[in-house]
């Protein structure tokens, strides 16, 4: 009776998706554009913005002071969606959240001039933008399906590249910066989540967990899952595609595009893939806590957070599972642990500062954030946050508006 009910519901929001397409979507709310792409000018300070899922929050914490300087309320506009702001998400949002969580602050991303801060809003599903000094809404777009998940700003601060997880049809949007507004899309495997852009700003990657309303063994057989696709950033289209053994949870890559690092899903292992030649180099197993089981993480993810170090050299892991910050040396065709740190409960990302000194994480369970000097390979502070961060965004803003 329970399988046909959850059939039943899933059936429902699949229909709801198809008449999605013939109904109304609000797009029209905030301040309206505003161009954010022109350099950083005069003084400014280095933030880190910790998106805080549950809360519906960004807190600004200074790397200099470690202190929260600022709160920006990233859902002005309240947590649910209305029927007439969003006739499937306001159908889909209850049922969602009873299974995956309250989720209203997935990922930022900062403009270049350090003024604008966007925000892919989970299962409101949609990104908006906002004005920093005020905290005033710019913009509001909704995205395709369920969910609005990972996202990647362009180098020249035009673009956001985002991926539409849940029931969104495959694709990663590409979004206008200065408005919202849909630039276009393209397809990945099954489930895009992780997104990057490359240094010159030529190519995107998009990485896919497979459909996780599947069990494993039907994932496993559909090529269309576990893949990485490279797509062209101005025309869009696809390049290459790359499959690997399980969903690709955060992904980096080294600046030449021959070598990618991921976390998998499921897995307490951390892999070294050759781009040029498709095919694992390395793959390193962490330390896993005793009596530790799949019950003790979420979503199918028991590492998730990956940073490396501008010298391509060591690589900041967050082991969300077992409660620690690993630092692992990167070599030509292995992966070696330099030193496993503790953290709070449950680190959910990792990002680096921008002299690539420090690895910040963000302790989803403890509501803080651990600092981690990657020289001394130790934990320098742990600052309290707000309710659940999951996600960091490191970058410099003007000094006048904090």
């Amino acid at each position: 009776m329970r399988r046909a009910r959850q059939l039943f519901i899933w059936v429902l929001l699949a229909a709801l998706i198809f008449a999605s397409h013939l109904s109304w979507r609000e797009t029209r709310y905030g301040w309206g554009p505003r161009d954010s792409s022109d350099d950083l000018t005069g003084r400014s300070r280095e933030i880190a913005f910790v998106s805080n899922v549950v809360e519906g929050s960004v807190s600004l914490l200074d790397l200099e002071s470690y202190q929260v300087v600022d709160t920006i309320n990233v859902v002005p506009d309240g947590k649910r969606v209305g029927l007439f702001r969003d006739p499937l998400q306001w159908a889909a949002q209850g049922y969602l959240e009873s299974r995956g969580g309250l989720n209203y602050a997935q990922d930022t991303d900062l403009s270049r001039d350090g003024r604008v801060l966007f925000v892919s809003r989970g299962y409101l599903g949609d990104v908006a933008a906002f004005d920093i000094a005020s905290g005033g809404v710019l913009w509001r777009t909704p995205i395709s399906g369920m969910r609005a998940d990972h996202m990647d700003i362009s180098p020249d601060g035009r673009r956001l590249y985002v991926s539409a997880l849940i029931f969104g049809g495959n694709i990663v949007e590409v979004l206008d910066t200065a408005n919202g507004e849909h630039l276009g899309a393209f397809t990945t495997g099954q489930w895009p989540h992780d997104v990057h852009t490359t240094a010159d700003g030529a190519r995107i990657y998009a990485a896919s967990l497979g459909n996780m309303l599947k069990d494993g063994a039907a994932r496993d057989a559909d090529p269309d899952a576990y893949k990485i696709t490279v797509a062209d950033a101005v025309s869009l289209k696809r390049l290459k595609s790359y499959r690997f053994e399980a969903g690709v949870r955060p992904f980096v890559f080294n600046q030449a595009e021959t070598r990618l690092y991921a976390q998998l899903s499921n897995t307490h292992a951390l892999i070294a893939y050759d781009l040029k030649q498709s095919r694992n180099l390395a793959r390193l197993e962490l330390p896993v806590s005793p009596g530790l089981t799949e019950a003790d993480w979420d979503f199918e993810a028991p590492h998730h957070g990956l940073a490396l170090t501008p010298d391509e050299s060591i690589l900041c892991v967050a082991g969300r599972a077992s409660d620690y910050a690993a630092l692992v040396a990167v070599h030509d065709e292995a992966l070696e642990t330099l030193s496993i740190i503790p953290v709070g409960d449950a680190p959910s990302w990792a990002a680096l500062d921008l002299d690539g000194k420090r690895c910040i994480l963000p302790n989803t369970r403890s509501n803080n954030v651990s600092i981690i000097s990657i020289r001394e390979q130790r934990e320098l502070a742990r600052v309290r946050v707000g309710a659940a961060p999951k996600h960091i965004t490191v970058g410099r803003v003007p000094a006048a508006i904090l």
